[in-house]
């Protein structure tokens, strides 16, 4: 005979359930204009939280021969983290000069890639280019909070960074302001 026993409990809802160890990892628990939203990395292929750094390659003399050769240094400067929560919708953040702590966004990730930006894109499924896709937008006036919870990095290079972040704001629609989305939660990313 099998016997066969679960138990579910809602006390691991909260909890992420990938390790920060795999390159995949990434989530967004929050609510975005009121409705609950709750993604998660769970495979190399399912990836609706995804990163690329930004990063400055130099180079320096090596120490081996320092006549002949240059070795490559990366610097890691930034990231760019893209959010996908729904079917057509996405939120974009580019942070920059990495550290713990907050700081207002106010320019969109439109702006120089060198600076803090955030901002929601729709896809209209327009066939028109310019008609395709609605932008929301911080307002100078209205900056968006972020705040870096957690930094850490990958290896001893400090060239992966690991960040958790605090989402507190609204964005207005880049054609009428008077359309907003108000955006509450955190992300963790890799």
């Amino acid at each position: 005979m099998l016997i066969l026993a679960s138990s579910c409990s809602n006390e691991d809802d909260n909890e992420i359930s990938v390790s920060k160890d795999k390159w995949y990892w990434g989530y967004f628990k929050g609510t975005i204009n009121g409705e609950e939203i709750s993604l998660e990395n769970l495979w190399d292929d399912d990836l609706p939280v995804r990163t690329v750094s930004k990063h400055i390659i130099s180079y320096y003399p090596s120490e081996e021969n320092k006549l002949d050769s240059l070795r490559k240094i990366k610097t890691v400067i930034g990231i760019s983290t893209g959010i996908t929560y729904s079917e057509n919708k996405a939120i974009r953040i580019n942070l920059f000069n990495l550290y713990k702590g907050i700081r207002f966004v106010t320019n969109s990730t439109k702006v120089d890639f060198i600076y803090d930006g955030i901002q929601i894109t729709q896809d209209t499924h327009s066939d028109e280019y310019e008609n395709r896709y609605i932008r929301y937008i911080p307002k100078k006036e209205t900056p968006f909070k972020v705040e870096i919870t957690n930094i850490t990095y990958a290896d001893d290079t400090n060239t992966n960074p690991i960040i958790e972040a605090d989402l507190n704001g609204v964005l207005y629609r880049s054609d009428n302001p008077k359309d907003s989305i108000v955006v509450k939660g955190s992300y963790g990313t890799r």
